[in-house]
C-alpha cells in the first residue's frame, strides 16, 4: 500500500473538498449552572455526549476535582475510539473549557445543544479547527 492509499484510509473528514485527519472543536462555557460543579453529573453527561455524537467510548470517563484557591475545578477525560473529549472547569467562575477531537466527523451543533441543555451557559464561545 502506498502513502496516498494509506492517507485516504485514515483521513475521513471532508472539508472544502479535501480529506482531512480530524476535527477539533474548542468551546468556552461562561456562567454555567450548578451541574458544572458535579463530578457525577459531568461523567454522566460526557457519556451521553459520546452517544449523541455517535462515538464509541474507550474505557471509562475519568473526572477529578483539584487545584488551589481560585483555580479549583474539574478535569475530565474520555477517550473515544477516534481520539478524546476533555473538559476543564473553574468552580468559582462556573466556567468550562471543552475540547472534542475526532478523526470521525460529528455535529458541532449537537455538541453545543448538549452543552446548552446540561449547563445553561450564559455565553458559549467556540471555534473549530480542521486538522489536515
Amino acid at each position: 500500500m502506498n502513502l496516498k492509499e494509506i492517507d485516504r484510509m485514515y483521513k475521513r473528514i471532508k472539508h472544502e473538498n479535501k480529506l482531512c485527519y480530524g476535527k477539533h472543536l474548542l468551546l468556552h462555557m461562561v456562567d454555567c449552572n450548578d451541574n458544572i460543579l458535579s463530578i457525577a453529573f459531568v461523567k454522566q453527561w460526557i457519556g451521553q455526549l459520546v452517544n449523541d455524537i455517535d462515538m464509541v467510548a474507550f474505557g471509562e470517563c475519568h473526572c477529578y476535582r483539584f487545584g488551589e484557591g481560585d483555580e479549583v475545578g474539574l478535569s475530565a477525560v474520555q477517550l473515544i475510539m477516534t481520539s478524546s473529549i476533555t473538559l476543564h472547569t473553574n468552580d468559582s467562575c462556573r466556567e468550562g473549557y471543552l475540547d472534542v477531537f475526532s478523526c470521525k466527523d460529528y455535529s458541532e451543533d449537537q455538541v453545543m445543544d448538549s452543552i446548552n441543555k446540561a449547563f445553561s451557559p450564559r455565553r458559549l464561545e467556540y471555534q473549530t479547527v480542521i486538522r489536515e
